[in-house]
């Protein structure tokens, strides 16, 4: 579990499972496979994800990427 800490809040992501990357694998777009695969390991909505300043974003795009390298 890793927490993030945007503007307003601390996030907490959940390190991902195989089971979440199957549910994401159907997706072809890149950006939409990431941001649900983000929005299910923390619990934030896409559309609230859709809504966030994109360095708050790329905060959890980070912690995602270091998941799974």
């Amino acid at each position: 579990m890793k927490e993030i800490k945007l503007k307003d809040k601390i996030v907490k992501m959940r390190a991902p499972k195989v089971r979440d990357l199957k549910m994401v694998n159907h997706i072809e777009d890149e950006i939409e496979k990431e941001e649900n695969l983000i929005a299910n390991l923390t619990g934030i909505s896409v559309d609230e994800l859709d809504e966030m300043d994109i360095a708050e974003y790329k905060k959890l795009q980070k912690a995602l990427m270091d998941f799974l390298s």
